[in-house]
């Protein structure tokens, strides 16, 4: 069971290419990315984006649910049983 936390960055997308922050200042560890669901759901400071960034990160971490369903119940988020990956295996690029 994989156990190790992941690392998120910042991107942004210009004319049809992806910049990624790759940089410290721009990394979020995987506390800081679950705080944020936290932040946007639990304390409902904005659900979209908070139901966005879940989304993300129920994605990036399908290779371990059981890691994933505790760190987020532990922040008061209940798994809905219904979810389903978001990622597409061939992203369309515009």
């Amino acid at each position: 069971m994989e156990t190790d936390d992941k690392e998120y960055f910042i991107a942004t997308k210009e004319k049809n290419e992806y910049m990624i922050y790759a940089s410290d200042v721009y990394k979020l560890s995987e506390i800081d990315f679950i705080n944020l669901i936290k932040i946007c759901l639990i304390e409902m400071r904005s659900k979209a984006i908070g139901k966005r960034i879940l989304a993300i990160y129920r994605d990036s971490t399908q290779n371990r649910i059981e890691i994933t369903q505790q760190r987020l119940k532990l922040i008061g988020v209940i798994e809905d049983g219904n979810t389903k990956p978001t990622k597409q295996s061939k992203p369309k690029i515009r």
